[in-house]
């Protein structure tokens, strides 16, 4: 069914099948209708009053969050290995009158350079083995944001792609050098599937000294 296409592609993410999981969410992104269409409400609160720069949204995905950030002011380079997803990001930001840059590119595979953003933001993609990656390549004051879901205590998930056990997320960040600005662990309506479930949310500062 289109409507499992979110789930399974995650799965897939975190087992590296970027292959499988490209063509899920390709059509996910056609057909779906258990995906949020609307900026992650986390990312478009962690942001209000940062003075825009450039930002890079990992799993740009149909663009929801890319071309909110654009419209923000910010500079966005998103990048996806779906690339009918990347196609539907380019026609969003045109129609609204704003440009983003798309790269095709895994998480794994993306050159993240050292100290050229503002932003990086994690909405619902794996984060672990990559916070002292993300650190060198945000400037001193940049922020990451995160959300995902929390395996709530099942051991089946725990450890897998995109669910987080208590506290892991934090900890990840704090021990590759972050200043946690804000963390929580809520029951919330998630952007993938739209039902209440337990997320984790993160906002990260790389310190400006």
């Amino acid at each position: 069914a289109p409507d499992a296409a979110p789930c399974l592609a995650l799965h897939q993410r975190a087992v590296g099948g970027d292959a499988a999981a490209a063509g899920q969410w390709d059509a996910a992104f056609l057909t779906s209708q258990t995906i949020n269409r609307e900026p992650n409400r986390w990312l478009a609160t962690a942001i209000q009053g940062v003075k825009p720069g450039r930002a890079l949204d990992v799993g740009v995905g149909q663009g929801r969050n890319a071309v909110f950030l654009a419209k923000q002011g910010w500079t966005v380079t998103g990048i996806d290995i779906a690339g009918e997803g990347m196609r539907l990001a380019r026609e969003q930001a045109a129609a609204a009158g704003v440009k983003i840059e798309t790269v095709y590119a895994s998480d794994e595979d993306f050159d993240f350079g050292r100290a050229q953003w503002d932003l990086v933001a994690f909405v619902y993609m794996p984060v672990r083995g990559f916070p002292a990656k993300v650190y060198e390549s945000l400037r001193p004051g940049g922020l990451v944001v995160a959300e995902a879901f929390g395996d709530a205590g099942d051991p089946a998930r725990a450890g897998q792609g995109v669910y987080y056990g208590p506290g892991e997320m934090r900890r990840l960040f704090e021990a590759a050098g972050f200043e946690i600005v804000r963390y929580e662990e809520p029951t919330d309506v998630a952007d993938y599937g739209l039902q209440r479930v337990p997320l984790v949310r993160l906002v990260a500062r790389r310190p400006s000294r």
